[in-house]
């Protein structure tokens, strides 16, 4: 019989269904691991990142470590005590300490020099330094150089661009 909207009532249609069937619920779970998968690929790109920046700022800080050791030991700094080329390897071993009336302005760059290599070899992978002191006109110009292996980071977040030796150098130059 039909009713005042022209509905059937009566008992020989099935029931509707109502619920979510299996199908539904093996789909939503796949469109959510996906998801979660995208979301931890984005978040290790994150970290990859993030450890690249850590070692920028590493290396910026023990630039100017350096500078301030130079600073408070002017005599040696302007005569060229704190010059250093590059070394071909990361210092190993921290330098003995230099206090008491023995140690001259000429022996605390030594030292310094030693602090700071072995700063930079524990801090960053395979990080060394190079320093330049210039004077001209009664002004020093110190160049500070900081190269290490950035290879880790460099790999994950692109892995066939980047060389297995991945160096970065960071130059930082100020007046004494």
């Amino acid at each position: 019989m039909d009713g005042a909207n022209g509905v059937k009532v009566s008992g020989d249609h099935p029931r509707l269904l109502c619920g979510f069937s299996l199908l539904e619920v093996l789909i939503a779970l796949v469109v959510l691991s996906v998801g979660l998968l995208g979301i931890a690929a984005m978040i290790s790109t994150t970290l990859k990142s993030n450890d690249s920046a850590y070692m920028r700022t590493q290396a910026t800080a023990l630039a100017y470590n350096i500078i301030d050791r130079m600073r408070a030991n002017l005599p040696a700094a302007t005569n060229g005590s704190y010059d250093i080329t590059m070394p071909a390897g990361a210092a190993t071993t921290d330098p003995t300490t230099c206090t008491g009336a023995s140690c001259s302005s000429s022996a605390l760059a030594t030292y310094d020099i030693g602090q700071w290599e072995y700063d930079l070899a524990t801090r960053l992978p395979n990080g060394r330094g190079a320093i330049t002191t210039a004077v001209s006109g009664g002004l020093s110009m110190v160049t500070i150089t900081v190269q290490w292996n950035d290879s880790r980071a460099q790999n994950g977040l692109s892995p066939t661009a980047a060389p297995a030796g991945t160096s970065f150098s960071l130059s930082v130059s100020s007046a004494l």
